[in-house]
């Protein structure tokens, strides 16, 4: 039996924050926070500035998306 189960209910409840705690760090260290750019370095159209003042981009949304369903 795993031990979380079997601290019931809080032990399981306090490894699910902890595991999420853990995902959205890693998820920050992986996130670009450099400038903005001003043209996507992917297709080269420029980058609209409310995207590029909402979050440090290199991309525009298009390809932002699309680079991230190819990385899946």
């Amino acid at each position: 039996m795993s031990s979380a189960w079997a601290g019931g209910t809080d032990a399981i409840m306090e490894r699910m924050e902890q595991m999420t705690t853990l995902f959205i760090e890693e998820t920050r260290k992986s996130m670009y926070t450099g400038e903005s750019a001003i043209d996507c370095e992917e297709c080269g159209e420029p980058i609209p500035e409310s995207r590029r003042k909402a979050i440090a981009c290199k991309y525009c949304l298009p390809c932002q998306t699309a680079l991230e369903k190819n990385s899946k």
